[in-house]
C-alpha cells in the first residue's frame, strides 16, 4: 500500500515532494511525450533525439573518464533489451532477410543510448506524467476531430492505424494514472489526482473512438487497480469520494461512444463461435485472426527451433490458400496478428524466448519496485508495470512490437522508468 497519509479530503504525503525541475531536457520529454500520437513520426524523432543525447553524455563520460556503466545502467535491463535485438537480428540473418526486417529492433540496440540520456540528464519524473496526460487529451481532440469533422469512421491519428493509434492513446493516460500522487510543479494534489484521472478517461474515450477493441482489457485492469488502491489508502470520506466519483463515472456511460464499441464486441463474439462451429467468416476481424492462429500453430512444429522468418510464414500462407486448406480472404494479411505466435512461427523458440525474457525481466524490476514502501518506488513500479502490462495486451491480437510507433514508445518508458527507478534508489540509499 503507498505510502501515503490522508488529511481531511485532501490526499498528501507523508513527506512533502520537491518541485520539479524546470530544465530544457525535461520540456523536451514533455513535449516529446504529449506530441507523440498528434504529430506525425513525433516517437521515431524523439526517441532517435534522446538517443543522439545519450551519445553525447557517452562521450562525455568517456572523456572525463567515467564509469560508461555507473551508477545508472537501469538495473542492467538494457542488456536484455539488447539480446533481444541480438538474438532476433541473428535468426533474421539465418533466414536471409531483407534490411526492411532489422528497423524494429534500432529501440532495443539504443537502449544504453537512451539510459545515459535519462540518467545524466537529470529527468524529473513528474514530466512523465504530465507529457502523458497532454499526450493522451491530445489524441482524443485529435480523434474526435477526425471522426466528427472529417467524417472518419476510425480516426487514426498521424499514425496510419486506428488500432496503434487508440492503443497507444489508452497506454498515455494509463501511465497518467500511474502518477496520479505526483503532481508536477507542486500543483494541489487533489487537482493532479483529479487531472489524472481524466487523462485516463481522455485515452480511453480516444481508444473506444478508433474501434481499438484488442486493447480495450487494459481499461478495466487500470481502472480497477487504481480504485481499489486509492480506495484502500482512503479515510471515510474520501471513500465516500471515491464512491461517489465512481458512481459518476458509471452514470457518464451512456455519453461515451459505447453503441459502436459494444456493436465490435458483439461482433468479433458471433464471429468467433461461428469459425469454430462451421470455419467460415462471419465478420473481418476476429475470425481471421483465428484463422491465422491457427495456421500458425499447425506450420511451427516444422521449423521449431530458428522457426520459418517472417517471408517464409507469407509463402505458407498463400500455399495453403492455393490449396484451399486456409480462407483466401487473408491473402492480404503478412503477419499472424498475435505477438508471441508470430515470433513463434517466425523464428522459433529462440526468437520466443527472447521476448519472453525481455518482458518477464521488465516485469520482475518494476514488481520489485512497487513492492517497496517508498512512495517514488511505487509510483514509478506501477508505471512500468501498466506499460508492460499493456504492451503484452496489446501484443495478443496485433503485431506490438512489429509496429514503429508501439516499439518506440514501449522501448523509450521501459527505458526511462527503470533508469529513474534505479536513480531513486541509489539516492535514497
Amino acid at each position: 500500500m503507498m505510502d501515503l497519509a490522508l488529511k481531511g479530503d485532501e490526499i498528501a504525503f507523508k513527506e512533502k515532494a520537491p518541485g520539479s525541475k524546470v530544465t530544457v531536457l525535461n520540456i523536451f520529454l514533455t513535449l516529446s511525450l504529449a506530441a507523440s500520437l498528434s504529430l506525425p513520426d513525433a516517437y521515431t524523432i524523439s526517441g532517435a533525439m534522446f538517443a543522439i543525447i545519450g551519445l553525447f553524455y557517452l562521450l562525455k563520460r568517456l572523456l572525463e573518464q567515467n564509469s560508461v556503466l555507473e551508477p545508472y545502467f537501469a538495473g542492467k535491463l538494457c542488456f536484455f533489451f539488447m539480446a533481444f535485438a541480438f538474438i532476433c537480428t541473428s535468426v533474421q540473418l539465418w533466414h536471409h532477410a531483407p534490411v526492411s526486417h532489422y528497423e524494429m529492433y534500432i529501440p532495443f540496440w539504443w537502449a544504453p543510448l537512451t539510459v545515459l540520456a535519462i540518467a545524466d540528464g537529470k529527468i524529473d519524473r513528474r514530466f512523465i506524467w504530465l507529457g502523458c496526460f497532454l499526450g493522451a487529451v491530445l489524441a482524443c481532440f485529435l480523434a474526435f476531430y477526425q471522426s466528427i469533422y472529417l467524417g472518419v469512421k476510425r480516426p487514426y491519428g498521424f499514425i496510419g492505424s486506428p488500432v496503434t493509434f487508440g492503443n497507444n492513446a489508452l497506454l498515455l493516460g494509463s501511465i497518467a494514472l500511474a502518477g496520479r500522487y505526483d503532481p508536477p510543479f507542486n500543483w494541489p494534489k487533489p487537482v493532479w489526482h483529479a487531472l489524472a484521472y481524466l487523462g485516463f478517461l481522455f485515452g480511453v474515450t480516444a481508444s473506444l473512438i478508433t474501434q481499438s477493441k484488442g486493447g480495450w482489457l487494459l481499461i478495466p485492469v487500470v481502472a480497477i487497480w487504481a480504485i481499489v488502491e486509492d480506495f484502500r489508502c482512503a479515510s471515510r470520506r474520501g471513500k465516500l469520494s471515491i464512491s461517489i466519483f465512481a458512481f459518476a463515472i458509471i452514470c457518464a456511460l451512456p455519453f461515451l461512444p459505447l453503441n459502436t464499441a459494444v456493436s465490435r464486441i458483439s461482433s468479433a463474439t458471433i464471429g468467433t463461435v461461428t469459425w469454430f462451429q462451421t470455419g467460415k467468416f462471419m465478420e473481418g476481424s476476429a475470425a481471421p485472426r483465428l484463422e491465422l492462429w491457427n495456421f500458425g500453430l499447425t506450420v511451427w512444429p516444422e521449423k521449431p527451433w530458428l522457426g520459418h522468418g517472417r517471408d517464409g510464414i507469407v509463402q505458407l500462407m498463400h500455399e495453403k490458400i492455393a490449396e484451399k486448406e486456409l480462407n483466401p480472404r487473408i491473402e492480404r494479411l503478412t503477419a499472424l496478428h498475435n505477438e508471441p505466435l508470430q515470433l513463434l512461427v517466425e523464428q522459433g523458440v529462440v526468437g520466443l524466448f527472447s521476448w519472453i525474457l525481455m518482458f518477464v525481466v521488465s516485469a520482475f524490476v518494476f514488481a520489485r519496485a512497487y513492492s517497496r514502501h517508498d512512495r517514488v518506488q511505487k509510483i514509478l513500479g506501477q508505471a512500468g508495470l501498466v506499460t508492460v502490462s499493456a504492451s503484452f495486451i496489446f501484443g495478443l491480437t496485433d503485431m506490438n512490437l512489429m509496429l514503429n510507433a508501439n516499439r518506440q514508445i514501449f522501448a523509450f518508458l521501459v527505458m526511462t522508468i527503470a533508469t529513474l527507478i534505479v536513480a531513486d534508489r541509489k539516492t535514497v540509499g
